[in-house]
Formats: C-alpha cells, structure tokens, sequence
C-alpha cells in the first residue's frame, strides 16, 4: 500500500527506525529483482541510475511507495545514501538484519569528523545507534562553506561526493579498510584531480567549468593540506603525468571518475572534437574498455538530459538568487507539508482555551491539567519559531536557529513516531 506523505520523513528524528518499521509490515521491501547482465556491476549502476552520483536522487531503490514530493533536495538524498549502503551491505553480506547493518555503519564511520553544530546538538540528546546514524548521514549530505566566505551560496547543494561513502563501505565491508577516513582523503583527492585535468582538456577553464571545481572542493571538505592543493590547481591545472594514475585501479572508481569528467565539461558547454578524442584517452588510461566508455557517455547524457535545473544551478551567473529560491524552496515545503499539523496546532489552542475557562467554574482533573500545560508549552514553541520565518530573512534564519533548538517546533510537527 502506498505510504502517507505525512507519516514519515528523513528530516525529523526516528526516521530510521520508522524506515525498518516499514520494512516489517511491508510496506517497503528489501527485495531486488536480479539483473544478470548489471549483476557484477551492481554498485556502479546502483550510484549511477538513481543520481547518487551527481549528489542528487533521480530515483529510490527500495522506497518506491515513499512519497518523496514534500521531501527537501537534502532529505531525498539522505534517504538515497542510506539505501545504498543498504544495498551494498546487502550484496556483501547476502543477508539483511537492522541491527547489525547500522553497527557496521557506526563501526565503519567512527573516525568521521561531524560539523560544530551536529557535534553540539548530540551533546544534549540520547545517543541510540539510529540516532547517532541519523545525524551521521545528515552531515554527510550537507556541503560544507564558510558561512562568511566567498562559497557559501554553495550550502543550498548537497554533497557531490557522498558516492564515495559508497565505495569506501564496500571495501570496508570486504576488509580492505578498517574504517571511513583511513583511505576517504586519498581517494577523494585522486576524484577531484581528475575532475580538474578533465576541466583543462582544452587547455583553458571557462568560468562554469571553474564554478562547478569549486563546487566539488566544498564538498569533498578536505584538510587545509588537501585544500590548498586543490585550490591551486583550480586555478593552474593540472597534467595527466602529474595526476599519477595508479596501476592497481579500482573498476568501479574508474568509471566514475570517467562519468564525473564527461559531466564537467559535456555539462558546462559542448564538447569539441579534439576534447571528446581527450577524454576517451583519458578513460583508456583509466583502463576502461569501449563498452564502459560508451555506457559512461549514455549515462552522463541521460542524467543531463533529465536534470536541466540541476546543472543550470551549477553554471549560473547568479548566485544570490539560487540561495533565496532553495531556501524559500526548501521551507515551503517542510511548512507545506505540515500544513493539516498546523491546522491541528491551532485547533489544540482552541481545546486549550476552553479547559481554561472551564477552570473558572470547576476543578480540572489531572489529565486536564496536564493537558494545558502541554498545549501550553507547544504555543510557546511554535510562536518563536513563526515569528522567526516572518521575519525578513527568516528563511535564512530559522533552519540555523532550529539546528541549535530543534525543539523549538511544537509537537504536531513532530514526525516518524515509531508505532508500538
């Protein structure tokens, strides 16, 4: 049966649990229909196909009946990584049980360096495995800016680089790793070189080109080492005898690097003939065989064919005006689809006025008084946090204010109660 928009989001706490609770009665399962001919390349396709890849979610594996249309852009992705590393775990462990896929999670991320927000909020709150999990992959999703520098307006994308959580839980999983930092640096720095070196094929950066670089280096948030090599060879270049391109490569990293290289230059401006001949050396070195350079070059197409606004947003001139529009975007959504729990909220104050003048006449029992006092507090709550959003700016505002005081929403905005 489909799934109510109203009863689950990856936004609000418990959102995992209510996931598995899903999983239990049905409504979502776990059960992939096999595919011979992707099989052996599961992985690739799996982060391909659904936009994981690109650091968007074109499409779920497994919550096809999950109404995702009042989900934000980072919500839909955070369910998306989930899923995959869901089904990575699945194919590697050729069983499924909860508890033991999310200590893996917490096992393989326990190095991972949370943001000063994240890291202050879980100071104060219960730390089940589901809710440290949780707020792992939330700041995962997010791209990392000064919210003073020149990159800020970055933070209204997500992370193009989460892929890499992907193939780092595989080869966790497979023993090659003992942990999520151990290899993530060196990895994601191999990415981000051969992202620039496919930049400069023609031997200049044209200003989009640049923008989306700069875009990739906000989310691979590297040490300052890392950072300030990347930003010089931004801006410098970088050649293919200076990218040292291992002997012992990775299949399924080799054809990503190869898709994110045709979606830097194919996805800022058209591809000249001496570039595409570039590129597919550059994926010959790569030891792709014509069939994966003819894949790759049908997958990219595909993804930029469908997700127009997505790489418009990337190459835009503007940039002011897409953080105002995924800001005000992303809070009419979460507003709207809390519309019917607003109504609700409202119709509680009414409930509350009438035990308070019924206090005027008789005593008030001890639910009543519990009562009041509850609707009490959610008026306290939900008239800061509308004020909030009124203001000018509130938009900007209420989604840092809410990181430091989530409670500060009333109860019936509250979601995924898990159902005993």
């Amino acid at each position: 049966m489909p799934l109510s928009k109203n009863n689950f989001s990856p936004g609000a706490k418990n959102w995992i649990p209510k996931y598995f609770q899903f999983v239990e009665r049905g409504n979502i399962s776990l059960s992939l229909t096999q595919n011979t001919d992707y099989e052996s390349d599961f992985l690739h396709i799996s982060i391909n196909k659904t936009g994981l890849l690109y650091g968007t979610c074109s499409s779920l594996i497994f919550g096809k009946a999950i109404d995702t249309s009042k989900f934000t852009k980072d919500e839909n992705l955070k369910l998306l990584l989930f899923e995959t590393l869901l089904l990575t775990f699945q194919k590697n462990r050729n069983e499924f049980r909860s508890n033991t896929f999310l200590e893996s999670l917490e096992e393989f991320y326990n190095d991972i360096k949370l943001s000063q927000f994240t890291h202050w909020t879980s100071f104060f709150s219960e730390e089940k495995l589901e809710t440290k999990i949780e707020r792992i992959l939330n700041d995962r999703v997010k791209v990392k800016s000064n919210i003073f520098g020149t990159n800020y307006w970055l933070n209204h994308l997500s992370n193009s680089f989460v892929f890499l959580d992907v193939i780092l839980f595989q080869k966790f999983l497979e023993g090659e790793l003992s942990s999520f930092f151990e290899r993530y640096e060196e990895i994601a720095l191999t990415v981000f070189k051969s992202l620039t070196y496919a930049a400069y094929l023609d031997e200049k950066v044209e200003e989009k080109e640049q923008r989306m670089l700069w875009h990739f280096l906000s989310c691979a948030n590297f040490e300052k080492e890392n950072k300030e090599l990347c930003e010089k060879l931004i801006l410098n270049g970088i050649t293919l005898e200076e990218l040292k391109l291992s002997e012992d490569k990775d299949p399924v990293l080799s054809k990503i690097m190869f898709e994110l290289s045709i979606f830097v230059t194919k996805g800022t401006h058209f591809l000249s003939e001496k570039e595409e001949k570039k590129i597919i050396a550059f994926g010959n070195r790569l030891g792709l065989s014509e069939n994966d350079l003819q894949l790759s070059f049908i997958l990219c197409n595909s993804f930029l064919l469908e997700n127009t606004e997505e790489v418009a947003l990337l190459n835009a001139d503007s940039n002011t005006q897409f953080v105002y529009k995924a800001f005000s975007k992303r809070w009419f959504k979460i507003l709207g689809r809390n519309k019917d729990k607003l109504v609700k909220e409202l119709k509680e104050s009414k409930d509350l006025v009438a035990l308070i003048q019924k206090s005027t006449k008789e005593e008030l029992t001890k639910d009543e008084k519990e009562q009041v006092k509850s609707q009490f507090m959610d008026i306290l709550k939900s008239m800061p946090s509308m004020a909030i959003f009124i203001l000018p700016g509130g938009a900007f505002l209420l989604p840092l204010i809410l990181k430091i005081v989530p409670d500060l929403l009333p109860s019936a905005f509250k979601e995924n109660e898990v159902e005993k």
